[in-house]
């Protein structure tokens, strides 16, 4: 059992900040607003179709203090992300932290993967992933400060082992992106990082831990699957004034489960 300690971030780390976390009304994006929230910014809750969890997590970050607005976008369409990121301007302000956390996980086969499939992955997890950080450095490189998190995963690394061949192929992606944009934003004293998660208990994962948790778990040193919080604390380390020299950096949340 995870025994979770919600209070660990000081509350003025991330003072007078403004963030966005795609992906954030649920799972480890959920995890993400609440600790950035907690450690003094504002944060804009990123949602596609779960407008009431969305909801609930802006009350989550009242609790802290701070202002938490739920925006609405497919992400998927670039022309959306633009729009949010303008969107987030006009509510909290410039935008100073970017954490791109929304994604799928399908299962299906490379022999039997429909074409849609594959295309819907690469337009989820790295080509808005893509249109996020273009509209977002604009904003940064004007004010000459920001920290861009990524979501990348374990299975950039190794590849997939059950049926995700798209998204290991997509996560490779966002791996490279992200090396690649810490280059050319690193001038304008913009980070640009990725965190890469091992087997983390959400309810993307929760029928394959119901299917294969023993098969994961024996590859885990730890022996456990990690929590959401585990994850957050990495991303307010890399948005804070510590982590102030780290760029272009693929730091993994595994377990052990992987050591590169």
């Amino acid at each position: 059992m995870i025994e979770h300690r919600p209070y660990i971030f000081a509350s003025t780390m991330l003072a007078g900040r403004v963030a966005l976390v795609t992906g954030g009304s649920r799972g480890i994006g959920r995890a993400v607003c609440i600790a950035l929230a907690q450690a003094g910014a504002d944060v804009a809750v990123g949602f596609h179709d779960h407008a009431d969890a969305a909801q609930e997590v802006c009350q989550a970050a009242a609790e802290f203090g701070r202002t938490a607005v739920p925006v609405q976008a497919d992400i998927a369409e670039g022309e959306q992300v633009y729009g949010l990121i303008d969107h987030v301007a006009e509510s909290l302000g410039p935008l100073d932290i970017l954490v791109n956390c929304a994604g799928v996980w399908p299962t299906a086969q490379i022999w039997e993967m429909d074409d849609r499939q594959w295309r819907h992955t690469m337009a989820v997890n790295l080509d808005a992933t893509y249109y996020a950080c273009k509209a977002a450095s604009r904003i940064m490189m004007e004010r000459r400060r920001g920290s861009i998190v990524n979501f990348s995963s374990i299975a950039a690394v190794r590849g997939a082992r059950s049926g995700h061949a798209d998204y290991a192929a997509s996560k490779g992606g966002v791996s490279a992106l992200t090396k690649s944009l810490a280059h050319e934003l690193g001038p304008f004293q913009i980070t640009v990082n990725a965190v890469a998660p091992g087997m983390i208990r959400t309810l993307m994962t929760e029928e394959a831990l119901d299917d294969r948790g023993g098969s994961y778990l024996s590859q885990i040193p730890l022996e456990r699957v990690g929590g959401s919080e585990e994850v957050a604390g990495l991303v307010v380390f890399l948005v804070s004034p510590a982590a102030s020299y780290i760029t272009g950096q693929i730091i993994h949340v595994n377990g052990g489960m992987l050591m590169p």
